[in-house]
Parts: C-alpha cells; sequence; structure tokens
C-alpha cells in the first residue's frame, strides 16, 4: 500500500471529492455532481459531527479516497451504529488497500464512539464494492431496502 494519510475532509477537498464522486456515479445510482450542492450538503454536515464523519484518504498523488459515515441510534442498537453512506477510492488506486483503510478508520471511531456495528449497503449489481467489504470483514446479515423518488413523484 502507498503511503497513505487518512484525515478529516475540509471544505478545500470538496472540488476532489466531487471528482471521485463522479466515479462512483458510474457504477451507482445517482445524479448530477455539483460541487455548489456538494458544498452546501458538507457545510450542514459539519455542525453535526456526533452525526456526521466525513474522512479523506491523501497520499503523495493528492486525494484519491473518500468515505462518508453516518452516526444513530435505535432501540436496538443503543449503543449506536455506523453506516457507511459512501466510499469511493480512485480507478487508478484501487485494489492498494486504501479503501479498507478509510474503512478501518471509520471502524475506530465508531468504537471510539461506543457504537454497537457498522454496516455498508452496496447496489445489488455491484459485485466488487460486495467483495471489497467481504474482504474488510463484512458478512452479509440483512437486506437494505430502498425507494427512490423525485421531487414532483413520489412512488
Amino acid at each position: 500500500m502507498p503511503e497513505v494519510n487518512i484525515r478529516l475532509c475540509q471544505m478545500a477537498d470538496l472540488p476532489e471529492v466531487a471528482v471521485l464522486m463522479s466515479e462512483l456515479r458510474e457504477v451507482a445510482r445517482g445524479g448530477e455532481i455539483d460541487v455548489a450542492q456538494i458544498r452546501t450538503l458538507f457545510s450542514e454536515m459539519e455542525k453535526l459531527p456526533e452525526v456526521y464523519l466525513n474522512l479523506i484518504a491523501e497520499t503523495a498523488e493528492g486525494v484519491v479516497g473518500y468515505l462518508s459515515v453516518v452516526f444513530y441510534k435505535t432501540v436496538f442498537h443503543k449503543g449506536g451504529t455506523a453506516l457507511i453512506n459512501e466510499l469511493i477510492v480512485t480507478q487508478s488506486q484501487r485494489g492498494k488497500g486504501i479503501g479498507c483503510a478509510l474503512v478501518k478508520k471509520a471502524k475506530e471511531e465508531a468504537l471510539a464512539r461506543g457504537l454497537d456495528e457498522i454496516e455498508v449497503g452496496t447496489e445489488n449489481t455491484n459485485e466488487s464494492a460486495q467483495r471489497f467489504y467481504r474482504a474488510c470483514g463484512f458478512t452479509e446479515e440483512s437486506l437494505l431496502m430502498g425507494m427512490d423518488w423525485t421531487h414532483d413523484k413520489i412512488l
């Protein structure tokens, strides 16, 4: 693995995060990537550090990975759950341990916060992501179902 620094995402990183999110968009259903919109969302997330954590993986080449995780509690998981919402490593750096380093940092943060578990969901068709998460120690525990809609049409 190249020397990698895992650190908190900062506002100055967001243009590079937008590029990474464009790569993620290619394999996942997602809308257009807009840096201004990302800045607005990130500003809101920064106000709630107890709920959101955004991490950057940085090498000598610059920002090469991004992970976003949300922390929440439920009746069954009183300690709480960490849910990885987005994880992307740039194509040229995949397979070098950078993604697992991001997951490891998220797991360490979840443990430090006293949470009970860490979870992630992937698209059913994204077999490479499923292999990756299994390699990081995740197992299939449940089925996550979703419903997407647009503002003008609610199903």
